[in-house]
């Protein structure tokens, strides 16, 4: 019974620990120092892939790991060994290949599963109206009948010292697992009382009002080995001081009464209507329906669509690119691949998969509405097809898109707009998503498409 005892403390100090890396930003090693090795590279490889998805993926994917139970650190959207060993147990746990890299299927499944844990414990993000804070709220679980309990709270004595004090205090029923304390920013105090397991967090924010808040979850000592995990969840989704809203309806809602002003709200910043491949200085080809761009710009300088093929529906645009830009080199459509395309302002790589044959290629990967002529890569670097114009958003899950099917314009449709012939060959070597994004995205622009 004592040996048990031992082990249940060391498990609540590491979930702490968990929290406060997730909460608090405290930098506390998740896994022993590995010697340089083989491995220190595969670990490089592995991050180039991580850090080529789009930040709402990456993140979206940690926080998929912590829902099934396979990491229990900081959902920051960076790459560490912790997010490597969660990423290589949950490939394992689908016996899909075990090298560290999620593949835009697999993504697609891991969102799924950790959707269906949300489900069932019902979270969602709720709003505090005492407070202020907001977190997001397992509904299923709390109550008298379903056992755990969350709590928020507040404090308009700023004085984060003596809160802490009191709630670390060791009593014959309360033992503590874990605290620690950043001055005048926030606290974490995790353990047992009673019967219960309980993890709380304070932040002190002196420009706010109220200006310490923070909450408690409690559950069942007995039920720890389901829910540790569902309180690193509540853990990262807490934010003691969200933005304010500032719409007239949203203040209105808070009982507050906005300025009068006369100015305008501030224009929401567009997003890319497409990707473009630079191909020459001052040449660079993209995908378009034909009317469907008037007026392009790309970095806010107008550009002019130089010439377009109806049957492709491939289009070369002109305009100030700079010397950068050179002829692709092409490759043969193979099983994996990577595609580049912009996410917003930011370019993204996702790894693909092909599907459809040489008569109609598709792709399989997670891509926005603005990755319409985005490249398609082998893992060699070779250009293997272009994706089609994409019509409408995709499909999300937890605000992240989807992997779905996607039409490519193949690579010799492309060659014979270009007027291309064979280019020099591609290395042998195959290549990260990572590698291939930082090698070409000197080469890619985003195009947006005025009214």
């Amino acid at each position: 019974m004592q040996r048990t005892s031992c082990r249940m403390v060391m498990a609540r100090a590491v979930i702490a620990s968990a929290i406060m890396l997730a909460t608090g930003r405290v930098a506390h090693a998740q896994a022993p120092p590995i010697p340089p090795s083989a491995a220190d590279a595969a670990l490089a490889a592995q991050k180039a892939a991580f850090l080529a998805l789009p930040e709402a993926t990456r993140k979206a994917a940690q926080n998929a790991l912590v829902w099934l139970g396979f990491y229990n650190g900081v959902v920051d959207g960076d790459f560490g060994r912790g997010t490597r060993n969660a990423i290589l147990a949950y490939q394992a746990s689908v016996k899909a290949p075990q090298d560290g890299a999620l593949s835009a299927p697999e993504i697609k499944a891991l969102l799924a599963s950790a959707q269906k844990a949300r489900d069932a414990v019902g979270f969602q993000i709720v709003k505090d109206a005492k407070t202020g804070a907001s977190i997001g709220a397992p509904t299923k679980l709390i109550g008298a009948h379903a056992g755990a309990k969350l709590d928020l709270a507040a404090s308009p004595d700023a004085d984060l010292d003596a809160l802490y004090a009191r709630l670390a205090a060791v009593t014959p029923a309360r033992k503590i697992a874990y605290k620690a304390i950043k001055p005048d920013a926030f606290f974490v105090v995790s353990g047992q009382d009673g019967a219960s397991n309980f993890y709380t967090r304070f932040d002190n924010n002196a420009a706010a009002s109220p200006p310490i808040r923070g909450f408690t979850f409690a559950y069942p000592s007995s039920q720890a080995a389901q829910l540790d995990r569902v309180a690193i969840a509540v853990a990262n989704s807490f934010e003691p001081f969200p933005q304010p809203a500032t719409t007239p309806a949203a203040n209105a809602a808070n009982g507050a009464v906005a300025p009068a002003s006369s100015a305008a709200p501030p224009a929401p910043n567009p997003a890319p209507a497409a990707t473009a491949l630079v191909v020459a200085p001052g040449r660079a080809l993209t995908a378009l329906k034909a009317d469907d761009c008037p007026n392009p710009t790309v970095d806010g300088k107008p550009v002019r669509v130089e010439r377009t093929d109806a049957a492709t529906n491939l289009a070369m645009i002109a305009g100030d690119f700079g010397p950068k830009g050179e002829p692709p080199r092409f490759g043969a459509p193979g099983p994996d691949v990577v595609v580049l395309g912009f996410a917003g302002p930011r370019l993204a790589a996702s790894p693909a998969s092909l599907s459809g044959g040489e008569a109609r290629p598709a792709i399989v990967a997670a891509v926005e509405a603005s990755g319409g002529g985005g490249p398609v890569f082998d893992r060699r670097g070779a250009l293997v097809g272009l994706v089609a114009p994409i019509e409408g958003a995709p499909k999300r899950v937890a605000g992240v898109a989807l992997a779905a099917p996607h039409a490519i314009i193949a690579p010799d449709a492309i060659r014979a707009f270009l007027g291309a012939s064979e280019s020099a060959p591609v290395g042998a070597a195959d290549l990260s998503a990572g590698d291939i994004a930082a090698r070409e995205k000197e080469a890619l622009l985003a195009l947006y498409c005025g009214s």
